[in-house]
């Protein structure tokens, strides 16, 4: 995922002006989060051998995928209703992203990394 997110850069210097390079930078990062989380629900239902999550690493996985989701949504609305997006947005989006890969990969390990529970906030 990292190698996607850091092809975002290169892919979007291809784009004609800043708004298209910042708009492919946010789907470059949609894309990597749907591959990345594509396995989560199985995950969570217990049916891929090896990985067993307890109930507060399921909360943590689901809250932390949610943000994403909502962070993610929140830019590509931005983008289709004509919405300049900015580069601290796109940062903090990337920021984020690598946020929920080191959480959902730890928890896949057995671990649950501080990230888990600063991107999915409290209840």
């Amino acid at each position: 995922m990292l190698l996607l997110i850091g092809l975002a850069g290169g892919l979007s210097a291809c784009a004609a002006d800043p708004q298209a390079q910042l708009r492919q930078g946010v789907y470059v990062v949609d894309s990597a989060y749907h591959t990345l989380a594509n396995p989560m629900p199985d995950v969570l239902a217990g049916k891929v051998p090896g990985i067993t999550l307890t109930d507060d690493q399921k909360t943590l996985a689901k809250r932390s995928s949610q943000t994403m989701l909502n962070e993610i949504t929140a830019l590509e609305k931005s983008a289709e209703n004509g919405s300049s997006l900015t580069q601290a947005a796109l940062t903090a989006l990337q920021t984020d992203f690598f946020s929920f890969e080191t959480c959902w990969t730890g928890l896949k390990s057995g671990t649950t990394p501080d990230a888990c529970t600063a991107l999915a906030g409290s209840n």
